[in-house]
């Protein structure tokens, strides 16, 4: 007992000692008579009580008036609710008179043996002696309740008892609740020297001391700061009660202020968290030390925060870049493997075939017809490919852009079907379209991705289809919020697993890895296609069973259609039947009646090209070299349309076009650009040309703009003599250093063959003053003289100088004299062995 004693709280202590200090100083007061006693009132009172009832009776026995003395003691008995019973007893044992009832009471009433016996008065019982005439006439008898209850409490204990306990009780409630309260309130601070409490507050960690309770006794400037309360507002609050929380850990529970309370071990470096006055989830590393009390028990605790908010912060972005960059360097590798699979397999076709072709080793036309068309669609894929890379990335930049316009998808559709039938042909497997129902003739929407969306879907559904075939369904879904048109794409092949459904819209990404080596592709068709489709305010999902085929769903805001007369609605039938125009290569070409075309390039040859496929067409061709001679030129010439190259010694094409744009010049110009990365619409835009067309650039795309801005037509029949892509690049095989001939892949071209002479006899030329920059130093010449041969020996068909004339402008602009010896030594190498069309003598660059 003694060691649960020892526990008990102050409080508690406190309390107990002034309940004792005050029924101390009660008894006292009640041992000196200062306190009245209630029991020896009521028995004083019972004794004058029977005294006069004995006086008056006597007097009245006197007058023997009996019944006037009955109705006296009745009177009394009514009046006492104490008084149970008064009796009047003669002498004799003869009952006179009675009042009340009295109540056998062994303890009072006479023995059975000694009737007669009068018993002594008690506090229930008063007797008194009556006297009649000087002689005893007998006795009166009062009963009284007793003074307590005996079958009670309160009945064992007389009123100075119970006073003395009630007090105690009181004072002991009242004195517990009042140090409970007082003792919250007290600053324990100021038994700290000021001189402590001011170094405590310019720590700039957090401190706290907290009770065996956890309520805070001191809390420092720094800790108060953090949670937007002054230091002496937070005493007697409880430190759990601020809002803490901290991550989960295994075996631990409670905060380390509790756990030090528990077993008396400090807590190092345990982190938790806190939200401070601003909403800022906080950090905090905490360390919580004991403060040793009596008996070797805790009588506090010390806690230190230390904020860590920032380091945390700084762990996570961490984490998030380390993340970020293995996740790059994957989607890096991915990337490359599917590029090194998908450049090479065309390229391999490029290469082989074009060196069969080199040496001669067809046997008949047909055999030349048929690889030339092999290198022709292995380069397209190529080019669709790089398209593919460039749009991803457009869309990846914020840069898509899309249109809505009047567009007849059934057209489309249409158009898709029967590019890709061929396809479909060479696989022995079916394509086919359905209308579900009627359509619109016309629905707002932008029909070049339209294009590439159905292109992309319906080529990779072929692709991945042995056996059965494709079918693209078409139909409405009416409803709100909005109409839309939805367009399924169903095959019968290979089909998706369930969990590759979502990866497969991820750019680079195929269902499985033997899919890539099976199929092939880049993974990118999907991608792109369901960001066309987002921008266009639908989207493309899929469904798929493995081993049985895939459904890819296209959906398409189309705009309002209750507006829309019936004319405008095609059946289904009308849908499937629509005329679809059918181009052949070389039997649809253009003619202009008139019309003059400013073509301005800093490579005479890449100038010849033009003007010979542009006369053709019945244009008049006038040339400039540079920008500033453009200028000049359409002052003087007065075009209708130019043709500006947008990379130019001199004045570029930018400057040339702003100039004419500054002064008020409204004429068509067209940037012909090999540079198609992201942003150069905005720089073309922003220096004023009215459109752009990339390189190579397809003759019958040129022919076709030029067509729309001059008023030229499609004339049926067939084309002048085929005229090859104008490319500023090309393959760029590695050249021996041998005695093999270099011929122009154009040669034998009956007109371009001119240009091709033309480069030849000015080669040399070029070569002395590529040397003599090289001996001066003068990199920028250089630099420009590289990019005239890069350009110029792809246009007349000597690509093997594409790549050292690349690497020969990077070198110069980059100021690497060293490696431009070697590369100015392999260009001069090449330069020997090229040979002029029609047997002329070879043009060599002899050079020192």
């Amino acid at each position: 007992m003694k060691f649960r004693f020892q526990h008990l709280s102050s409080r508690f202590h406190l309390a107990l000692g002034l309940s004792s200090l005050v029924v101390s100083v009660l008894l006292m007061a009640q041992f000196a008579g200062l306190v009245p006693d209630r029991d020896s009132a009521l028995r004083a009172g019972r004794v004058a009580l029977a005294e006069t009832v004995a006086v008056s009776s006597m007097a009245m026995l006197d007058e023997e008036d009996r019944g006037r003395l009955q109705q006296v003691l009745d009177f009394v008995v009514q009046r006492n609710p104490a008084l149970r019973s008064i009796r009047l007893q003669r002498a004799d044992g003869v009952l006179h008179l009675q009042a009340g009832t009295p109540v056998a009471d062994p303890a009072t009433d006479p023995p059975a043996d000694h009737p007669t016996q009068t018993p002594a008065s008690t506090e229930t019982r008063l007797r008194l002696q009556l006297v009649q005439g000087g002689a005893p006439w007998g006795e009166a008898e009062l009963q009284f309740d007793p003074l307590h209850d005996h079958a009670s409490v309160r009945g064992w204990l007389g009123s100075t008892e119970l006073l003395v306990a009630a007090t105690a009780l009181s004072c002991f409630v009242l004195f517990y609740v009042y140090l409970r309260r007082m003792l919250r309130h007290l600053d324990p601070s100021r038994v700290i020297p000021g001189r402590v409490r001011t170094a405590f507050d310019t720590l700039a960690e957090g401190l706290m001391v907290l009770d065996p309770a956890g309520r805070i006794v001191l809390a420092n400037r720094a800790f108060s700061e953090v949670v937007g309360q002054d230091s002496d507002a937070l005493i007697g609050r409880s430190a759990s009660g601020l809002g803490w929380s901290q991550p989960e850990q295994a075996g631990v529970a409670g905060t380390p202020w509790q756990q030090v309370f528990t077993d008396g071990q400090a807590r190092r470096n345990v982190l938790m968290h806190l939200t401070d006055a601003q909403g800022r989830a906080r950090t905090f590393m905490v360390n919580a030390s004991p403060v040793p009390g009596p008996g070797g028990q805790p009588a506090g605790t010390l806690i230190s925060l230390d904020d860590v908010t920032m380091l945390e912060e700084q762990e996570v972005q961490l984490r998030l870049a380390r993340d970020a960059a293995e996740a790059a360097n994957r989607a890096k590798s991915d990337f490359l493997a599917n590029m090194s699979h998908e450049i090479r397999t065309p390229m391999n076709a490029i290469l082989g075939f074009a060196e069969l072709l080199r040496r001669g080793w067809q046997n008949n036309p047909q055999d030349t017809r048929r690889h030339l068309d092999t290198i022709l669609g292995s380069g397209r894929h190529l080019l669709a490919l790089i398209n593919d890379i460039l749009d991803l990335s457009k869309v990846e930049a914020g840069r898509l852009e899309v249109e809505c316009v009047p567009c007849a998808v059934h057209a489309v559709l249409h158009e898709v079907i029967d590019i890709m039938r061929l396809r479909a042909d060479e696989k022995d497997v079916f394509l086919a379209i359905e209308f579900a129902e009627a359509l619109p003739a016309t629905l707002l929407t932008d029909p070049g991705r339209l294009r590439q969306i159905l292109t992309n879907l319906v080529g990779n559904a072929l692709k991945f289809t042995r056996e059965g075939g494709v079918t693209v369904r078409v139909s409405l879904q009416r409803g709100a919020p909005e109409n839309r048109l939805c367009i399924d794409i169903a095959d019968t092949g290979i089909g998706i697993p369930a969990d590759k459904l979502d990866a497969i819209f991820e750019p680079f990404v195929q269902a499985e890895a033997s899919t890539t080596r099976q199929f092939g592709g880049t993974g990118l068709g999907l991608a792109i296609s369901r960001r066309f489709a987002r921008a266009l305010g639908g989207d493309v999902t899929v469904s798929s069973v493995p081993g049985q085929g895939s459904t890819f769903h296209v959906t398409l805001e189309t705009g309002p259609l209750d507006a829309l007369d019936p004319d405008e609605w095609l059946s289904p039938q009308a849908l499937a039947a629509v005329a679809r125009p059918r181009t052949g290569g070389g039997t649809v070409h253009w003619q202009f009646d008139a019309g003059r075309v400013l073509v301005v390039d800093d490579g005479a040859e890449n100038r010849e090209l033009v003007r010979l496929v542009l006369e053709s067409a019945g244009l008049t061709v006038v040339e400039a070299e540079d920008g500033a001679v453009a200028l000049d030129m359409v002052a003087r010439e007065a075009p209708d349309l130019v043709l500006m190259d947008v990379n130019m010694p001199v004045m570029d094409g930018y400057t040339a076009t702003r100039t004419l744009r500054e002064r008020g010049c409204t004429l068509p110009v067209l940037a012909l650009t090999a540079n198609a990365m992201k942003g150069f619409e905005a720089q073309i835009e922003t220096a004023g040309f009215s459109g752009y067309l990339t390189k190579p650039v397809d003759i019958d795309a040129l022919l076709a703009e030029l067509g729309q801005r001059l008023g030229g037509r499609r004339v049926a029949g067939m084309a002048p003599e085929a005229a090859p892509r104008w490319a500023d690049s090309a393959s760029a095989d590695p050249a021996r250093d041998d005695d093999t001939p270099i011929v122009s892949r154009l040669a034998d071209h009956p007109r371009l063959s001119r240009v091709v002479q033309t480069f030849c006899r000015t080669l040399p030329d070029k070569l002395v003053a590529m040397q003599g920059a090289l001996d001066d130093r003068r990199l920028d010449d250089l630099a420009d003289l590289a990019h005239w041969l890069k350009g110029a020996g792809g246009t007349v068909g000597f690509d093997v100088f594409f790549e050292p004339a690349r690497e020969f402008e990077r070198l110069a602009r980059a100021g690497d004299t060293t490696e431009l010896e070697r590369v100015m030594r392999q260009i001069q190498a090449l330069a020997r062995r090229i040979e002029i069309p029609h047997g002329e003598a070879a043009a060599a660059a002899t050079l020192a």
